[in-house]
């Protein structure tokens, strides 16, 4: 799974650059990234943390028990890609909204 949100990232970057000066997602505060545990945070206290998610998905769970992601993601980039700022967040649930896993990334 994390390596999925790293390949979210890189195409997160890749469409900054693209762009002369653009901004992609909603910035969030990520001042807590590293405080997420699993099977002590719930969504109430994502919420609290980071605020409502960019995007939320959904799935059976698999043998994982995960069932919904939370993803979170900001991206500027100005001068035709030079200065690029990205991160991304993806906090994934179990069925009774407890935190299972998270991973972040972050491109400065």
């Amino acid at each position: 799974m994390k390596s999925t949100w790293k390949n979210l990232a890189v195409v997160l970057l890749a469409a900054l650059a693209a762009a002369a000066c653009a901004t992609v997602g909603k910035d969030f505060d990520r001042t807590h990234v590293n405080d997420i545990k699993p099977k002590v945070h719930d969504k109430a206290q994502i919420t609290a943390w980071f605020g409502a998610p960019t995007r939320v998905t959904t799935s059976t769970g698999g043998a994982s028990g995960c069932n919904e992601m939370w993803i979170y993601q900001y991206g500027r980039s100005t001068h035709g890609g030079a200065r690029t700022t990205a991160a991304a967040l993806a906090v994934l649930f179990d069925r009774d909204g407890k935190v299972c896993e998270s991973s972040y990334s972050e491109q400065k």
